[in-house]
């Protein structure tokens, strides 16, 4: 039975697993703001309280946070002192590993980007991280191509390529699978790296 607003002891993070994976099992647009509460054993009135801005802000707080705890990692990476292609590995790493730990708000980001595209609140802030982020990615591989440990491709085509390929593995990955995220995310960056390696050098 759902709690009443007056027994709240539910966090924000609680809410948030919930609102992906009720997301992920129903879409966004066959969720309710019920089917969510019930699953955090809040009632809907309660669970306005937190997201007094309904489901587009549960939405957007489930994909901008998902992001935003990747592009730490990433942006901590960037600044140590590594080849690209160590760099490359390290972040791709950081995405898969997130992902897999974090299946529901991973698929969230597969299924519903085009929703969060449709809500006028929503989309700005949305944009810039996800720019933000495959940005990143670009930059790496940019400097790859730069100092000739990379062959020259085109960059954005790659990097879409690569983050849509992690971006998947939400759909098909299952913790009692044959590998865990770290293992799978050795397994694709060692093909990304492939892909990229100078086929002149000798």
């Amino acid at each position: 039975m759902a709690r009443k607003p007056s027994a709240q002891t539910v966090s924000r993070e609680d809410i948030l697993k919930a609102a992906a994976l009720v997301f992920q099992q129903r879409g966004y647009h066959g969720t309710t703001m019920a089917d969510i509460a019930e699953r955090v054993g809040l009632t809907a009135g309660s669970l306005y309280h937190h997201f007094d801005g309904g489901k587009p802000n549960l939405l957007a707080a489930v994909l901008n946070e998902g992001l935003d705890v990747v592009l730490g990692k990433i942006e901590q990476i960037m600044q140590e002192p590594l080849t690209p292609s160590e760099m490359l590995r390290r972040m791709i790493e950081a995405h898969i590993v997130s992902v897999t730990e974090n299946v529901a708000a991973g698929a969230a980001m597969v299924f519903e980007s085009r929703t969060i595209l449709e809500l006028p609140d929503a989309r700005e802030p949305f944009i810039r991280r996800r720019d933000t982020f495959e940005r990143c990615y670009r930059e790496v591989i940019e400097r790859g191509i730069a100092c000739e440990e990379f062959r020259a491709i085109d960059v954005p085509v790659f990097t879409k390529a690569m983050l849509g390929a992690h971006n998947w593995v939400s759909v098909w990955y299952h913790p009692a699978g044959r590998l865990d995220g770290a293992q799978i995310s050795r397994e694709m960056a060692d093909v990304w790296l492939a892909a990229l390696k100078r086929t002149d050098v000798r």
